[in-house]
């Protein structure tokens, strides 16, 4: 047993240590509550994405970060893992029965005047803030304040989710302007494409109205329905990360402008998807809602990873294309020959150096008069 642990001690380097512990958690709480790990809005399911970008960050540093973890760092890890697993064990399954709220977090919502059918926003809120902290004061404890910077991303992320699902309580629907806009272009998009397409669907302001074959629907679009708030994050995470490349500025901003575009662009077709759905096949706002809430938070994450894979391997290939073109042998230089030495002639060859490339180190309620609001 000793030996086994000595050697999962050496494969283990303090990084992937940082990572389990930062895991755990979440975990935990998906046992207690999967079903609350959607990656609709109102779900957890952008934990898993904090975590994924977590070790996407880690990558650069899991061999060479040293850990500094006194006594009382320890101790202080010990307490925060603590009091972390005993929130998420507590709030897990909170949520509202017939009108009731359960759960202290939800209480203290109501007592702030967020209205009752964006409260679980602000259950959201609550849980990205303590998981921020959380990644935070772990990384703090581990290997200092600085190494905040080291998971920047993560950090990010979950710090804008928690923002967006706070206004989202406070001021929901089309309360806030700069956010209702992006949901009122995304509208005249899709209103544009189908038009295109000779589809009946029109839009105008935040109202999508869909003459399908099996009934009309008229939906109120709101900006947390239609992914602004993922349009937001995700292009956010894609600029920090280009940013973090070793590469030409030219070249970052190249990945930054195609990641903003893309998402923007990968958002409207969502909708469009959403609205053609309803077009063809929605016989009841439950079918259509369905649907929404399926396929509409699927698209972006597989859209940020794939962005991921194609600027490594991007990258990897000129990297490659460099090295070898710095290593190419690059001929004999000409030398003059002495006839008073006895020594061969010699050919001189540049010696070139070779630095190494660093790596590459996110509720709506049916109106019952044949609206809803998305």
């Amino acid at each position: 047993m000793q030996s086994i642990a000595l050697r999962l001690h050496r494969r283990l380097q303090v990084a992937d240590l940082f990572l389990v512990l930062v895991a755990i958690p979440i975990f935990v709480l998906f046992a207690l509550a999967p079903e609350t790990f959607g990656l609709s809005w109102a779900g957890r399911g952008g934990f898993l994405f904090v975590l994924f970008f977590l070790w996407f960050e880690l990558l650069d540093i899991r061999k060479t970060a040293s850990v500094h973890l006194t006594r009382t760092r320890k101790v202080a890890c010990a307490l925060l893992i603590a009091f972390v697993l005993l929130y998420f064990v507590a709030n897990a399954n909170a949520q509202m029965h017939a009108g009731q709220y359960t759960g202290t977090i939800y209480w203290a919502g109501v007592s702030l005047g967020i209205p009752n059918d964006v409260i679980n926003s602000w259950l959201m809120a609550m849980d990205y803030l303590v998981l921020t902290s959380y990644v935070i004061g772990l990384a703090t404890a581990f290997f200092g304040a600085r190494a905040v910077l080291w998971i920047i991303t993560p950090v990010v992320f979950s710090t804008g989710m928690f923002v967006l699902c706070v206004l989202d309580a406070f001021m929901p629907y089309g309360t806030i302007g700069p956010l209702q806009f992006w949901a009122n272009f995304i509208v005249a998009s899709v209103a544009f494409l189908s038009r295109v397409f000779g589809l009946p669907i029109y839009g105008y302001s935040n109202n999508l109205t869909i003459v399908g074959q099996h009934g009309t629907y008229r939906l109120i679009v709101f900006w947390p329905s239609v992914g602004v708030h993922s349009m937001l994050i995700y292009s956010l995470v894609m600029v920090l990360i280009a940013v973090k490349l070793n590469a030409p500025s030219r070249r970052k901003l190249t990945y930054a402008v195609v990641g903003v575009a893309g998402t923007l662009f990968l958002n409207v077709t969502r909708i469009f998807l959403i609205s053609y759905y309803a077009y063809l096949y929605a016989t009841s706002a439950h079918d259509l809602d369905a649907f929404h809430n399926s396929i509409g938070e699927i698209l972006l994450p597989l859209w940020i990873v794939a962005f991921l894979i194609i600027v490594l391997n991007i990258e990897r290939r000129l990297s490659t294309h460099v090295t070898s073109a710095t290593t190419k042998p690059q001929g004999l230089a000409p030398t003059k020959s002495n006839p008073s030495s006895s020594q061969p002639n010699v050919a001189v060859q540049r010696d070139y150096d070779k630095s190494p490339h660093r790596s590459l180190v996110p509720k709506e309620s049916l109106i019952p008069d044949n609206a809803i609001a998305l």
